[in-house]
């Protein structure tokens, strides 16, 4: 699941699910505080019925691969609704969808080529076959092609991978897709996910004026279509009856919208909501569905993590010895015990500027099905110092290499006061913060505490989300930042994180809110993404990541945790830390009914 100011990921649905992760799931997820329990309610089959979810955010646009409509909640509503080839399964293995892609596989390295067998079933909610057009549209459309005299151009999530493919041609009737890579992309299975239909898209252009979801531009190719969307309080999904995959149990999924994780308390206890997902919440909405009898609740790590990026074109943070020294005066240890430790406190301060502590990538002993799940599997060293590959840099503060760093910067500090800068200036950074993200929000608060107990002046300026505070960075309205990123087994979105490569902070999937370009970090994650073998690349990301470290553009605070609540009386229901994750796979999801009650719908 995805934190509210951080960048959606387009995965969603899978086919099949491994038992292991169901297992995983039930045993270590849930901490069901009931007096009847799941196992003790049977779960009648073919029971169909609805079941109602509540979040607390309202889908923004119609097409979750543009500028405009990537948000969590687009990719909430979107995700049994739109079809893609590849997925992400809870313990973070990108796995094809056998509903929409019966095959896909590298078949050449010279030049990279891989081939999409299209299932031959796979068809629009209108009727139309899903094919080669539906990829060809989504190459073209997100591959950055320079804008057309007159025309809008296209405001895309991101180009990353698209940029790379040199051509897209079908053969078997547009039913197999052969794509010919221009320069290797190891991580292409990240690509041609919440696939749009073509037919339609061509006629109401990339960008359609839109300021929720559409039943008449996002057709179905799941699960569920779109049967009813009220702006701002309800989208209802019903059963799609043109689905060719494995059949959904409930007739309707209803998603509510609510004001926050107080009403959807509220919902989940009064029976208006059967399953709940804040995007934020409090010690009291923990309390309250791990207190009442029927409920169960989640408290997994997320993939998202958060970190206090620094304007590489700042004139004080400009300069690496004021980063360094501004990274001292965080101790982040206490950061992570104040602000997430009371939801989980497995997180520890983060080793990574590329994965989340719950990643099987993330540094340090970790095993990642166990972190997924939010049980304890990593110790912090007893001392803060001394550098390793699991704490690359210390947890608590440090005045004394504050005072040195900034003395040899130039910087003074007179008795009683402040630190002031070379030009006489009092030192005073001017600090965004992403306000949709209650981690950030709360960790701000801290930082700018601790800040300022080493003499360093904050000023602080909330923005609504974090391409928000992102463009508060990048056009030099702040010196730093904190803002969450959404991690994923795809490393190479580094790229996106950390370079100029995709282009300026905002354009075409560009997150280098620092205005960050080294040629040499550019090189090493070009070489990586470009590694078809993972074990080649492996040791190139983490060499990104030592050169992060050293430049400090960003320290990295703590991966933030998530939660999901629902009702014993709903089966199959569990939490899947990437992307939105919710709705991943809902076919699992059934109606449970007790023994002495009549098996009818309600």
């Amino acid at each position: 699941m995805i934190a509210p100011g951080g960048h959606p990921a387009r995965w969603h649905r899978a086919t099949s699910i491994p038992l292991l992760c169901l297992t995983l799931l039930a045993a270590g997820c849930s901490s069901a505080n009931a007096t009847t329990t799941p196992s003790a309610i049977p779960w009648v089959t073919g029971l169909g019925g609805s079941v109602t979810v509540g979040i607390d955010q309202s889908p923004t646009g119609c097409n979750p691969n543009s500028l405009s409509g990537n948000t969590w909640a687009n990719h909430v509503v979107l995700e049994p609704v739109l079809p893609s080839a590849f997925v992400v399964s809870p313990s973070g293995q990108p796995i094809y969808d056998s509903a929409v892609i019966t095959q896909a596989e590298v078949q050449s390295l010279a030049p990279q080529t891989v081939v999409y067998s299209i299932n031959p079933r796979a068809v629009w909610s209108d009727g139309v076959p899903i094919t080669e057009a539906d990829f060809l549209y989504a190459w073209q459309q997100q591959r950055g092609d320079p804008a057309v005299p007159g025309e809008t151009p296209n405001q895309m999530a991101s180009t990353l991978g698209y940029r790379d493919i040199q051509s897209v041609a079908p053969t078997n009737g547009g039913r197999t897709v052969t794509v010919i890579f221009r320069t290797p992309f190891a991580d292409w299975k990240m690509l041609f996910n919440d696939l749009l239909p073509a037919h339609i898209m061509e006629k109401v252009g990339w960008n359609p004026t839109c300021s929720t979801v559409d039943p008449a531009i996002d057709l179905s190719g799941g699960p569920f279509e779109i049967a009813k969307v009220v702006p701002g309080k309800q989208v209802v999904l019903s059963r799609n009856p043109r689905w060719w995959g494995q059949k959904a149990d409930l007739d309707r999924l209803v998603i509510q919208i609510g004001s926050g994780a107080r009403q959807l308390t509220h919902w989940l206890t009064d029976g208006t909501a059967q399953a709940v997902l804040p995007s934020s919440f409090g010690a009291q909405f923990l309390e309250t569905v791990g207190s009442r009898p029927g409920l169960n609740s989640a408290e997994p790590m997320s993939a998202t993590f958060l970190q206090l990026d620094f304007s590489a074109t700042s004139a004080t943070t400009g300069d690496l010895q004021v980063r360094q020294a501004v990274s001292h005066a965080v101790d982040r240890q206490a950061v992570v015990n104040a602000v997430v430790g009371w939801a989980n406190s497995n997180i520890v301060p983060s080793a990574s500027h590329l994965y989340s502590q719950g990643q099987g990538a993330y540094p340090g002993p970790a095993t990642p099905t166990l972190q997924m799940l939010g049980l304890p599997t990593y110790t912090p060293p007893a001392s803060p110092r001394a550098p390793t590959p699991s704490r690359p840099f210390p947890l608590v503060s440090d005045p004394a290499s504050v005072a040195r760093l900034l003395t040899a910067a130039g910087y003074t500090r007179p008795p009683g006061s402040g630190w002031v800068e070379p030009n006489g200036k009092p030192f005073v950074l001017t600090m965004a913060v992403d306000a949709g993200d209650s981690w950030a929000l709360l960790a701000s608060g801290m930082l700018a505490d601790q800040l300022m107990d080493q003499g360093i002046g904050v000023t602080t300026r909330d923005s609504p989300d974090a391409p928000a505070t992102g463009m508060a960075l990048a056009s030099g309205a702040a010196d730093i930042a904190i803002i969450p990123l959404q991690s994923s087994p795809y490393p190479t979105q580094a790229i996106a994180w950390y370079t100029t490569l995709l282009g300026p902070p905002g354009v075409d999937g560009s997150q280098d809110w620092m205005n960050y370009n080294d040629p040499a970090l550019n090189a090493t994650l070009t070489n990586a993404a470009q590694q078809l073998n993972p074990v080649k690349a492996s040791p190139l990301y983490a060499q990104a990541d030592l050169a992060l470290w050293n430049s400090m553009i960003a320290l990295p605070l703590f991966a933030e945790p998530t939660t999901l609540a629902w009702s014993n009386y709903v089966g199959g229901i569990g939490p899947n830390p990437y992307g939105s994750g919710l709705l991943w796979f809902p076919q699992t999801w059934g109606l449970r009914v007790p023994p002495d009650s009549p098996h009818t719908a309600p």
